[in-house]
């Protein structure tokens, strides 16, 4: 397959600034079945040229992640990467989406809340969104869920991390994500609500949603309708039973679907398309301000396990069709 990015869905109008806010994942490390999958090394240069690309001259947000495990020395500024090699990708004004997981079995929440503190005291500078846990409410893996301190992590780590930004005087959105799971009375919405206090909710900005449509399980319907379905009942019904109230801005912080055998560019290309317009449309019912894909390459363009094929690059950075699909509309929606 050529590089040809000439594949076309619908061209959209103009709309005027004040759309989302885009980003990606650059790397090429996945989640794969039980498993962290290490994809082809990332090649920086490679990766900023495609950015820039992407970027367009909006607002645009690079997704990149740290891991606490409560051993000793995760606590320590100098286990971490340096600031440079976490920031590489933030050139042109972009800005990191940084994700702080939590696995630890042992629930130290005073190393936690240090974890923290030294993350922003290192990266600060070059964040925007500061996100505490992955996916805390998903109890198996990759989920930080299935640690079993996830409640009390992100009750934690948000008031944590908007403290550790004020004393430097920086200026980040602290929030946490989830993923669908329509079940209010579930452990970890129910603790949410539960133990919630005002310091927590006032120092929330947002809360994420990693919504992988049509992936695990066939699409039923029309994606749009799917789309609608799930924020909808994720604002109305999972938010507002945890007590989070609807002026907390919603982010998409992970959506993608992957190619491979049976799994065509062209699908790829079209699913980008409908779901991001059918976000956009939303945004302002919903109250959603941010959308990021996953990926921007393959981990493995090569393996047929569908799970390393989630760019929208081949793992040598040649573009499949909704490459410019996403770049178009982050031209035309972006902030």
């Amino acid at each position: 397959m050529s590089g040809d990015l000439s594949t076309a869905t619908r061209v959209l109008p103009f709309v005027p600034r004040g759309g989302l806010t885009f980003g990606i994942y650059s790397g090429g490390t996945l989640e794969a079945p039980n498993e962290l999958a290490l994809g082809k090394p990332d090649c920086p240069d490679e990766v900023n040229r495609a950015l820039d690309r992407l970027q367009s001259g909006r607002h645009f947000l690079v997704r990149t992640f740290l891991r606490f495990t409560g051993c000793e020395g995760d606590d320590i500024a100098a286990g971490m990467p340096s600031a440079e090699e976490l920031a590489r990708y933030t050139f042109n004004g972009r800005k990191l989406d940084l994700v702080l997981c939590n696995w630890d079995h042992t629930g130290n929440m005073a190393r936690w809340a240090s974890f923290i503190e030294q993350a922003v005291e290192r990266y600060g500078e070059h964040v925007q969104n500061l996100q505490i846990c992955e996916e805390p409410n998903l109890f198996e893996y990759p989920g930080d869920g299935r640690f079993g301190y996830s409640v009390w992590a992100v009750l934690t780590g948000v008031p944590a991390a908007r403290e550790a930004l004020r004393k430097r005087g920086l200026h980040a959105a602290v929030g946490f994500n989830s993923v669908p799971n329509f079940v209010i009375h579930d452990a970890f919405w129910q603790g949410i609500r539960d133990e919630a206090t005002p310091e927590f909710l006032n120092a929330l900005d947002y809360v994420g949603l990693n919504m992988y449509l049509d992936v695990s399980e066939p699409l039923v319907g029309q994606v749009e309708d799917a789309v609608e379905d799930t924020l909808t009942r994720f604002r109305n019904e999972i938010l507002g039973g945890a007590g989070i109230p609807a002026t907390v801005p919603l982010h998409i912080s992970e959506n993608g679907w992957p190619t491979g055998p049976n799994r065509f560019y062209t699908r790829q290309a079209e699913l980008l398309e409908k779901i991001v317009t059918k976000i956009y449309d939303l945004r302002n019912s919903l109250n959603i301000n941010q959308f990021e894909l996953y990926s921007l390459r393959d981990a493995d363009t090569g393996n047929p396990e569908f799970r390393r094929q989630f760019g929208i690059m081949r793992d040598d950075y040649t573009p499949k069709p909704a490459f410019e699909t996403y770049r178009r509309l982050i031209q035309e929606l972006g902030a």
